[in-house]
């Protein structure tokens, strides 16, 4: 068959255009897409410069899963070896116990009965008060209740997560704690397959909205070499204390606090090891000695690996021989930058836990009165959040245990059905912290409570006292004034005292706060 030149000429020509429409549509394409690259988040971006970056997608149990472990025993080896991590330990007991521990206050008015509670306040804070006792609190008697809330802040500070199991005792409360080790509550254990929807997350048995059920523990520590067989045992939820700070949602354990910081702290470590190291080898001053004669160096000892050695004093000078030559080994360490450079790393350090730099190094060289207030006073404000927490977490719940098992052990005169009424009567005082300018701080408040913008409660408040205690000290402290015949310049309300000659009237005239 024949073929028509023309046809052949034309198809080629139709060919050739498509291709080159072909190569238009993808031009474009590409060019919409790298728009759209350019139009996208640039936190989202894929290249050469982000391949270091995580982008799966994972749940908060299915990372503390896999790392949990290497966590907690890192933030621990921390925790035993590293200053900084001491240090932020240290804040984290003070700022949110301090040394008085977390102060309870009943403050109960009427029972559901409609009769006065004018005595039962009393009766409760000094049963509460006798329980916290050492001896007494815990089942091991070692610790005073004040000495396990220091201990519990640190654990959840260091492990990110405490337990707590509320015991029936045979002290005089029939009721008393104990502090269970994080690493009895086993992350690895997990269950799908039990009814009704529950399931063992990590330890923990939940139902199908995730509430806490029951913990199964390890008898004891999962690592401690015994000849007696390791088990795990069922611990009902409402007999069991697990408190931790969550960061998302569905979450079943904590981690540590400082894990954000955790990397740097100990690549710092490791850095200023290796210039302590280098500038202890600076100030010894070593060196070399080279012998250029046919005589053999005897020197003072042979290495295990042949070579011959010379020790040198402090202070001291040695002469060498005729045919040898000492070469000087001296590294310049510490560098001019090491001390800029490590402070901002501990900069970074202290923004990564949340605390202020000056009061996680103590470092004062370059603060003023406002520089540290405006730092204090956004520490402060974290350090609140955290005392609510261990609040509501710890204090509400061990005390409505506490107060039952008082009432069934005749310690406190109340009925079962007026509980509830005392819980919802009882005031939690965490301590407070001075003021950092206090005549400025002073003079605020009392322009604030004079124009009504706040009031002396929330004001004793931030210091950690409680109105109505600091009324009752005033009150006793005028009693023994007045007994022991003495004059003070002025009394609390800021009124002089008036002359002995003065009229009574003259004193409402002074100025009163």
């Amino acid at each position: 068959m024949a073929i028509n030149v023309l046809d052949l000429s034309e198809a080629k020509a139709a060919i050739a255009e498509r291709s080159r429409q072909e190569s238009r549509e993808l031009a474009l394409t590409r060019r919409e897409e790298a728009l759209s690259v350019k139009r996208s988040f640039a936190a989202a971006q894929v290249g050469r410069l982000t391949l270091d970056w995580a982008t799966s997608i994972l749940s908060r149990d299915q990372k503390l899963w896999t790392d949990l472990r290497k966590l907690r025993s890192r933030s621990r080896e921390l925790a035993d070896n590293e200053s900084t991590m001491t240090k932020f330990l240290d804040l984290c007991v003070v700022n949110i116990i301090g040394k008085h521990g977390v102060r309870m206050q009943p403050k109960v008015t009427k029972l559901r009965g409609g009769a006065l509670a004018t005595d039962l306040n009393k009766q409760i804070a000094d049963e509460w008060e006798a329980w916290k006792a050492q001896g007494n609190c815990t089942v091991d008697g070692k610790l005073s209740f004040d000495e396990l809330e220091r201990l519990l802040v640190r654990t959840a500070a260091m492990d990110g997560e405490f337990m707590v199991l509320m015991r029936p005792d045979a002290n005089a409360w029939g009721f008393a704690l104990q502090h269970v080790d994080m690493d009895q509550l086993d992350h690895t254990y997990f269950d799908e397959n039990l009814s009704n929807g529950r399931e063992i997350r990590m330890g923990v048995e939940v139902d199908k909205y995730r509430h806490p059920l029951a913990y199964w523990l390890w008898t004891r520590h999962p690592n401690e070499w015994t000849s007696n067989p390791l088990a795990r045992v069922r611990v009902p939820a409402d007999s069991a204390i697990h408190a931790f700070l969550p960061d998302s949602a569905m979450q079943t354990r904590g981690k540590p606090w400082a894990a954000p910081a955790m990397f740097k702290m100990n690549m710092l470590r490791g850095y200023m090891e290796a210039e302590v190291t280098a500038a202890r080898v600076a100030a010894c001053q070593m060196g070399i000695l080279i012998n250029k004669g046919t005589d053999e160096f005897e020197g003072e000892g042979t290495n295990a690996d042949g070579t011959v050695s010379m020790e040198a004093q402090p202070g001291g000078f040695m002469q060498l021989q005729g045919d040898q030559e000492f070469k000087q080994f001296s590294p310049e360490h510490p560098s001019t930058a090491f001390g800029p450079f490590v402070k901002e790393c501990k900069r970074d350090i202290a923004a990564a836990l949340g605390v202020s730099y000056t009061s996680l190094t103590s470092d004062l060289a370059e603060v003023n009165f406002s520089s540290i207030r405006a730092g204090l006073l956004d520490e402060r404000d974290m350090w609140r959040v955290r005392q609510k927490w261990m609040i509501e977490s710890f204090h509400k719940p061990v005390f409505a245990m506490w107060l039952r098992q008082a009432v069934l052990a005749g310690r406190i005169d109340l009925s079962v059905r007026d509980e509830e009424a005392v819980l919802d009567q009882i005031e939690w005082h965490p301590r407070g912290w001075p003021w950092v300018d206090p005549q400025k701080d002073m003079q605020a408040n009392i322009e604030g409570v004079q124009n009504g913008f706040t009031t002396r409660s929330r004001v004793l408040a931030a210091q950690g006292y409680d109105l109505e205690d600091t009324l009752a000290e005033l009150s006793e402290e005028e009693k023994l004034i007045k007994k022991y015949g003495l004059k003070l310049g002025t009394d609390a309300k800021g009124v002089a005292d008036a002359p002995e000659d003065a009229a009574e009237g003259d004193v409402q005239n002074q100025k009163t706060i």
